[in-house]
């Protein structure tokens, strides 16, 4: 289809260039930049930075509250049992996806766990929440646990069985915040450790940054390139295949090669 498009030379509206896209981010305290000195050092300021600098016009919402669990992220109107957390409807699912977000990035870390929630809560909570996200069409991201020296061996044995269940149940779009941060037992490794044994510092921050902009959450390739006409023989306008279509990258094209009616005129290389 691509190429039939740009053999014909059909022109595609530049309009598209500057669709706006939403990343929406949930979680509790890490989410929310505890554990890095500033909140610009933690992966989440990091990333809100990062996102307006892809072509698209990206940003990012950050819903991450200290302390959270599943419980307060579940979707307004959902039946808690009287021993837990009621929905935060200002950062909950529901909340999220009023944002009519193109991406959700769910970086919950392990309060249900130091909270000694049973492992078929959170469980089920994540499918719920997996799902209410896919039904509105929305795609999911889900972070694993990071270690926490703080819990003991079993809890920590929870936290190693948790991170495996999500990067096989929510497969390819995870991103692991437990590897190379943790030790086999589920503790952190001392370099990563801020010292309260259940958040990560800095240095973890920023390889938490780094590895979630290599997941691609955006899954915005670049699959052809055109050169267009009348633009010059080095101009090209690059094509990238998101959920929602086609975009047409037209960053740094003089203004000269969109014609009146907006459009960017394209040719087979």
């Amino acid at each position: 289809m691509l190429k039939s498009i740009l053999a014909a030379g059909l022109f595609l509206t530049a309009a598209i260039v500057n669709a706006q896209h939403t990343l929406v981010v949930m979680g509790s305290s890490t989410v929310a930049g505890v554990g890095a000195s500033t909140y610009d050092s933690s992966f989440a300021g990091r990333y809100a930075k990062y996102l307006p600098t892809l072509s698209g016009g990206w940003k990012m919402v950050n819903l991450g509250v200290s302390g959270y669990t599943t419980y307060q992220l579940m979707p307004t109107g959902f039946k808690h049992p009287s021993n837990r957390p009621a929905p935060d409807t200002a950062h909950n699912m529901t909340k999220a996806l009023s944002l009519h977000p193109d991406v959700i990035l769910f970086a919950l870390t392990a309060n249900d766990i130091g909270n000694n929630y049973a492992a078929t809560e959170y469980e089920a909570n994540y499918d719920s929440l997996n799902n209410l996200a896919k039904k509105a069409g929305v795609r999911i991201w889900f972070t694993t646990p990071l270690p926490r020296t703080a819990l003991d061996s079993t809890g920590r044995a929870k936290i190693l069985a948790f991170r495996k269940r999500v990067l096989e149940r929510y497969a390819p779009r995870t991103v692991d915040f437990f590897d190379s941060l943790g030790a086999a037992d589920g503790k952190y490794l001392p370099i990563y450790n801020s010292g309260d044994g259940i958040h990560t510092n800095n240095l973890g921050h920023k390889l938490l940054f780094n590895r979630v902009v290599a997941a691609n959450l955006t899954e915005l390739p670049t699959i052809i390139a055109g050169r267009s006409r009348g633009l010059g023989g080095s101009t090209v306008a690059r094509m990238r295949l998101s959920g929602n279509g086609i975009l047409i990258l037209a960053a740094g094209l003089p203004q000269s090669g969109i014609d009146a009616r907006g459009r960017v005129p394209l040719l087979r290389r």
